[in-house]
Parts: C-alpha cells; structure tokens; sequence
C-alpha cells in the first residue's frame, strides 16, 4: 500500500482536530484541514483526515458502497484501527458521498436525553461549498450564516432540519471537500433560502 496516514501523528492530528472542532463550534464556516497525508482513491485526503483523528478501535465506522473497497477498507483499518460495520444503525462514524448517503437520518444512532453524545456523526464526501441553499442559525452563528454544499438538494436541508427539530438528540455532519472541512452540529437551525 502506497498511502501513508500522517506525516507526523501527533502534529497533523493535532491541527486537523483543531480545524474540526472549530468547524463544529462555527456551523457553516468553511476552513482548511491541512492534512499532511495520502488516501487511497476515492477517498479523499480531508476525508482520510476527519476518519484518522476522530475514529479509532472503539468507533465503528460504515462506509458507503462506493468507499467500501478494499483498499479504504484496509488504509482506514490499518491508520484508525476503526472497526467497519456493513449496519448503518450501529455505526458511530458514517462515510458517505453525494451519490450514496446512509439511510434515513432517524435510523442511525441518535443518542438519548439522559446521553445525546452516543449518536452518530455523519461525514460526506463534496465536491464543494456555495452559500446559496440554507440560512444557518444558533449557537456560533453571530447572525444568519447562508450556506450550501454543491450537489446537495433541498431534501438534504430538509431532513436535516428535520434532525434539529430532534434536539438534544439528533446527528452531526462534517462535510469534507478537497482540503477543507465545515460542519453542521444537530443545535443549527436551517431555512432554505426561499423561506429565510
């Protein structure tokens, strides 16, 4: 296998954790992960980044059918030492693109009142980022914040408001484009443009 995980664990893992966690603590700010790294196609390198830092032997991940090769099977056991589920349900780190999400948000782990943290976390794989399809509200958004993902419809947006009704339990999402990440924590509210 010629794909090498980080250049320097603690270092790279470090500033890649940073960037994640600020993309969570600022919905819809878009900001470069800076991975030093090399992932096996089509798994992209800031994708390869979010699995890397966050997932480890304790985090089942499922990956979608069009990342679930061998050789991202086999990079992402041998980097994170995640363990990989084929069950959405039992999944703590979903890997997904625009042409094959998971089922239905509501299926996967959703957390509970008394532990909202014992949910899932979405990551999609976009080509990326526009600001022209939701206005985002709530904790770390000064004021509306207008965002959008390229490829992404308004059935996306949809559920995912759907899935902030849900609060405190619900899902997370990171999106991962080409070198950069954004997120969109289950406490942001979305309006679609046409009804912001």
């Amino acid at each position: 296998m010629t794909e090498r995980g980080f250049s320097d664990v603690a270092v790279q893992s470090a500033h890649a954790f940073r960037a994640i966690m600020k993309a969570m603590a600022r919905p819809g700010r878009v900001l470069e992960i800076g991975a030093d790294l090399e992932a096996p196609e089509p798994l992209l390198a800031s994708t390869a980044a979010v699995a890397l830092t966050l997932c480890d032997f304790q985090t089942p991940i499922w990956l979608a059918p069009d990342l679930d090769i061998d050789k991202v099977v086999h990079y992402l056991r041998f980097h994170a030492g995640a363990p990989i589920t084929s069950e959405p349900d039992k999944a703590q780190f979903l890997f997904a693109t625009l042409e094959q999400m998971p089922p239905a948000l509501p299926l996967l782990m959703q957390g509970t009142h008394e532990y909202p943290d014992r949910s899932a976390t979405l990551v999609i794989q976009v080509p990326g980022f526009s600001s022209d399809a939701v206005k985002l509200s709530g904790p770390g958004i000064h004021d509306r914040e207008p965002f959008g993902v390229v490829g992404l419809g308004a059935s996306f947006w949809t559920a995912m408001a759907d899935n902030h009704a849900r609060f405190p339990v619900g899902i997370d999402v990171i999106f991962a484009a080409p070198g950069l990440v954004a997120a969109l924590p289950r406490s942001t509210e979305i309006r679609l443009l046409e009804s912001a």
